[in-house]
């Protein structure tokens, strides 16, 4: 059985992290999202979807120009994003929403890029979290996914993130979820995925709407 994540204690969780979660997860998620950025097409104009925004700290990193929109579940965090965006002179739109990744308040076909860095293993539905995020995408279009991802059913390290998932869910995220086979199941054609963080325990999975 898949350990449940239990989105009210997500969000109080993610609140309680806003102020100084840039201190901690971003020093250890953080190469993760910069790498994540190489992949970003530099295209002025085109309309980017981030889920999971967090405090911000990635809204640096976007092309010059880019129609920005970034979501979250959790008040403070949006806080946090906004005062960012309010220092940032590149050219960009930022829109900054409180909102919940599973019901996205957007037309079908409507962004160029959705990215969603360590989400996808913190929300009670993966699966319609990625629908969504599958929905709202252009086709064509160009899904970034930076997460932890189960090992192949069957290995041992596979066994241990079985075990560990209820521990790592008091923390924030789950390490029982196979993401890419999550991605896969809702229809995204994933591409390519690259190993990321400290002894590659991270993916960038990136795919594609056809």
């Amino acid at each position: 059985m898949k350990c449940q994540v239990n989105p009210r204690y997500m969000e109080q969780l993610y609140s309680f992290y806003s102020p100084f979660y840039d201190y901690v997860f971003g020093k250890i998620l953080g190469p993760g999202r910069r790498q994540a950025f190489k992949y970003v097409p530099r295209t002025p104009h085109q309309k980017v979807l981030e889920i999971g925004v967090g405090p911000g700290n990635t809204l640096e990193f976007y092309p010059p120009k880019t129609r920005f929109v970034g979501i979250d579940i959790s008040h403070a965090m949006i806080a946090q994003a906004r005062k960012k965006a309010a220092h940032l002179n590149s050219g960009s739109r930022f829109d900054l929403h409180v909102m919940d990744a599973s019901r996205l308040d957007f037309p079908d076909n409507h962004f160029d890029l959705v990215m969603a860095a360590y989400v996808i293993t913190t929300v009670q539905d993966p699966h319609k979290v990625c629908r969504e995020i599958h929905r709202v995408v252009k086709p064509g279009g160009q899904i970034i996914a930076v997460n932890h991802t189960r090992s192949q059913n069957g290995s041992l390290w596979g066994r241990v993130e079985d075990v560990m998932a209820p521990v790592f869910v008091r923390v924030g995220f789950t390490t029982d979820l196979d993401v890419i086979r999550v991605m896969k199941d809702v229809g995204i054609a994933v591409q390519k995925t690259v190993p990321c963080n400290l002894l590659n325990t991270g993916r960038i999975i990136m795919g594609t709407k056809r």
